[in-house]
Formats: C-alpha cells, structure tokens, sequence
C-alpha cells in the first residue's frame, strides 16, 4: 500500500528550544504518522544525549490528520521512545485533542499529559 500523502500543505518543521530543567521541542506544519515517530525520535535522542527528564513537545501549529488506530500507535511509540523521561507535556490545538495517543501512552507507562494551553503544560512539567 503507498504511503498516505497530504495535498499541497506546510512543510513540517521542528525547533529546539534549551530550557533550565527540561526540553522544548515545538513543531509545525502537516504532520503524518511517520513525521511524528520523526519528532519522537528527535525529543528521545536530544533529552537522553542532554541528560534532560523533562520535555515539553508543542505541537499546537501541526496539522495532524491521524486515524484513531494510528493515534494508538502514536501512544505506543511516544511511551517507548520516550520511556526515559519523568514527565512529558504534549500540546496540542483544541481540534486534534482526542486523547487517544495521551491514554495509550499512559497505559504503557509513560507520565505523559496533554495540554491545549503551553502555560498550562509548562506549570504541570515544573511540578
């Protein structure tokens, strides 16, 4: 099956972000399933070479057009690769906030929270 394409959109890009006690990781653009195993895989390898427990990802300019298995394997995904961390903010815009991706993760061990304000993502990973 060829890989699931999105029409003329933003390209996805990603920015780091150093910041006492913890990682921000913000992205935007149209995001597929690949790109955002892509952005946890950077969060994953950048925390564990900085030493870092903490990581905020913002997530809130992407457009993220995922199915609800695919939102599973998100979870799953984010939880192992990201297993390391203490805590994890995940930020995302009103209309893609399903909770899907946060529970599976969750499930699997991870102490991951999403959040559709950064403030509040930011007081929660500094607790």
């Amino acid at each position: 099956m060829a890989p699931v394409r999105l029409g003329v959109a933003m390209p996805f890009t990603i920015t780091v972000h150093h910041r006492s006690g913890y990682l921000l990781v913000r992205a935007s653009g149209a995001a597929l399933l690949a790109d955002l195993y892509g952005f946890m895989d950077l969060v994953a390898t950048i925390a564990t070479n900085l030493g870092e427990r903490r990581a905020v990802m913002d997530l809130t300019d992407v457009e993220i057009v995922l199915g609800f298995t695919q939102h599973l394997q998100l979870g799953v995904y984010a939880a192992d690769r990201l297993r390391h961390l203490k805590r994890v903010a995940s930020i995302v815009s009103e209309k893609n906030r399903t909770g899907t991706s946060e529970k599976a993760a969750q499930q699997m061990g991870l102490q991951l929270k999403t959040f559709t304000a950064l403030q509040e993502g930011l007081k929660w990973i500094a607790e």
